[in-house]
């Protein structure tokens, strides 16, 4: 029964982007006890907007290696079995799905032991899926309950665009950025390259400016907020609104003449707009204001 054991998990999605997430997940003896380490390593989605993230989560399972693994050494799972499992769809349509790949050390030989989990086998409680392919997903299901959030907790349409502080180096994050894991992962993808883009100063946040209101300011206005679905479009540009200040210094019939592409930005000005105060000299007055909305990106 191995000791120790690196699981690296592709799991992908014919939506977003992201599309694809890479994961390491590290399994070592800890007294009686397993040590699981997990670095997620993010490709980048749209440009600026969603950078490259390595995220870096940990926990405890208390049980040995053996109960980890069902009393099953993937040592003595017959390659010609786990090869029949993965040609067992050539021809099916697979729009979501997992490609792991279990490395493990064998009588001092390091073994790669690789499954492929179809969206059938995800979502479909009558798939049918086969014993090696069902024993892997049990065992990275008990990873994962320890492990907290993960890939499937992840909204389908993400429109968080904050950019979460990078994770602090340690050994993990070296062997990835030293190219330790993407043999892992096939010829295709380089996890350590993802790392890097992701160590990489983050581009500058979307800023949202008051160019001019008149004929009278506002006192302190409050901002818009940058609505997330317009930063996922790439909306960016001068909104210009027109309103008046009622006769009791209250806001009312906000209206727009800004170019019909930023009705999606219009919403957010609205809301921001009406809560401004004016002096007295304002009230009963109409104003024009234009707000510029910039995602401080070179957008192809």
């Amino acid at each position: 029964m191995p000791t120790q054991l690196t699981v690296a998990r592709h799991t992908f999605f014919d939506f977003g982007p992201p599309n694809d997430f890479y994961e390491i997940i590290n399994v070592a003896p800890n007294g009686n006890e397993l040590s699981v380490q997990r670095a997620l390593v993010t490709p980048p989605g749209i440009a600026c907007i969603q950078p490259a993230k390595v995220e870096l989560s940990s926990g405890i399972l208390h049980e040995s290696m053996e109960e980890l693994l069902q009393s099953k050494n993937p040592c003595a799972i017959p390659e010609k079995e786990l090869r029949r499992e993965r040609q067992r769809c050539k021809k099916c349509l697979v729009f979501s799905g997992v490609d792991v790949t279990m490395q493990v050390n064998c009588a001092g030989k390091d073994r790669q032991i690789r499954t492929d989990i179809l969206d059938r086998d995800l979502f479909d409680s009558a798939s049918k899926t086969p014993k090696n392919t069902s024993w892997s997903m049990a065992v990275l299901q008990r990873l994962d309950s320890t492990l907290g959030p993960g890939v499937m907790d992840k909204p389908i349409f993400s429109v968080d665009t904050t950019q979460p502080a990078q994770p602090v180096r340690g050994n993990l994050i070296d062997q990835i950025l030293a190219g330790t894991f993407d043999p892992l992962f096939g010829p295709q993808t380089k996890v350590s390259a993802i790392a890097q883009d992701a160590a990489k100063e983050p581009p500058p946040p979307p800023t949202i400016q008051i160019e001019t209101v008149s004929p009278f300011a506002p006192l302190l206005p409050e901002l818009p907020k940058y609505p997330p679905i317009a930063k996922l479009a790439r909306l960016e540009g001068l909104v210009q609104a027109t309103f008046e200040v009622g006769e009791d210094g209250v806001i009312r019939n906000i209206s727009f003449v800004s170019e019909p592409r930023l009705r999606m930005l219009q919403p957010a000005v609205s809301e921001s707009i009406s809560k401004w105060k004016f002096s007295q000299s304002a009230w009963g007055k109409n104003e024009k204001a234009s707000i510029r909305f910039q995602l401080n990106c070179n957008l192809p």
